[in-house]
């Protein structure tokens, strides 16, 4: 879903073209403010169609970090250009400036320098293959010694990625221990290392980027090392109606600890999708930064795997078990089960770990 904010009945006409599932937000009318701090929160693509210095005066305010803000498009009235304005690569701008411009008949105007050079962007690399990135400053170490045609080494415990079409040609596995590489693509149990290191709990959600950047440099974790980690553990959550934020992080919290799991490599939170709506569980996965992907009783009841059974939460909801369930689908084909179903008088997790991307 995206959200189009047009300011007149010709940009209207435009939005209404648009094939997407979409969110039309007139911004004549108020609340366009709102829908912005909205999309910011939620990471959900927009595009403004109008001029460009209006959409960049809306959403300066809400401009935080290249690695969590979304898609930001823009598009003139008449539909001639498709413009990227933020997030271009991790958020996707890009990717979605191109598909409008095709489907509008306009033209993409694309502006990153690797993709202008039509070579390797990191930023890309990691969000195709589910990592997430520590030290974002780096990026452009990497992004210079490619546009100056320069392979990058990278130090990894699986090296198959390296390996991949779009990338095997920018990248290389180091030669040695003695190599610094370039990247190092870091696992759970290293990052955990990294982040004590670096005096940074593992099991809360990490600092904004500019704060554990210091922190790492000041425990002597190299700057011009690009680190990417595994963002492979998917939380399935059940609770009862109205259970606070307050209440289900500190459990999770818990749980991840006792199991040594890194809080940063959580990349989504599953649940029934009666608990669509639940405060605390939107709330969790705003703290986290993470996805809420929901399922039916039907499509629970459809998961591959042994689950603990529960007569009373199948008469409650119709299906016997939901945090295992749930952290099953959303982890899909070849998963792994890390945490089986924990629970407090409230609520109940399990952990999963996806399977091979």
């Amino acid at each position: 879903m995206i959200k189009v904010i047009f300011f007149t009945e010709n940009g209207r006409g435009l939005a209404e073209r648009i094939p997407d599932d979409k969110q039309m937000i007139d911004g004549r009318a108020g609340r366009t403010e709102a829908n912005i701090e909205e999309a910011f929160s939620k990471k959900v693509p927009m595009v403004f169609i109008g001029a460009a210095g209006i959409a960049v005066r809306l959403i300066a305010p809400y401009i935080k970090d290249k690695t969590t803000d979304p898609a930001v498009i823009c598009i003139d009235e008449k539909g001639r250009f498709v413009i990227p304005l933020l997030s271009g690569h991790i958020g996707g701008a890009n990717e979605i400036a191109s598909r409008l411009a095709s489907e509008l008949g306009a033209t993409a105007v694309i502006t990153t320098a690797t993709d202008v050079n039509h070579t390797f962007a990191v930023d890309v690399f990691a969000r195709n293959n589910g990592l997430g990135i520590l030290n974002p400053s780096a990026i452009k170490n990497i992004s210079s010694k490619v546009l100056n045609g320069e392979i990058v080494s990278v130090k990894s415990d699986s090296t198959y990625r390296l390996y991949q079409e779009d990338y095997k040609k920018y990248m290389r596995p180091v030669q040695g221990n003695d190599e610094r590489p370039d990247i190092a693509i870091v696992g759970n149990d290293w990052l955990v290392s990294i982040l004590n290191a670096a005096g940074i709990d593992p099991f809360m959600p990490l600092p904004e980027r500019f704060t554990r950047e210091e922190l790492l440099l000041n425990a002597g974790i190299s700057s011009r090392c690009l680190y990417l980690y595994e963002k492979n553990y998917t939380v399935g959550i059940g609770c009862r109606k109205l259970t606070g934020y307050d209440e289900i992080f500190p459990f999770l919290k818990d749980v991840m600890s006792h199991k040594n799991l890194c809080m940063a490599c959580v990349d989504s939170i599953a649940s029934i999708d009666i608990k669509k709506d639940e405060p605390g569980l939107l709330n969790l996965c705003a703290a986290l930064g993470v996805p809420f992907n929901v399922y039916s009783a039907e499509e629970l009841k459809g998961a591959e795997g042994n689950f603990k059974s529960s007569p009373f939460v199948e008469s409650v909801v119709g299906v016997d078990n939901v945090c295992e369930r749930a952290a099953a689908l959303s982890a899909g084909h070849g998963s792994k089960k890390l945490v089986g179903k924990m629970q407090t008088e409230r609520v109940t997790i399990s952990v999963y770990e996806r399977g091979s991307r």
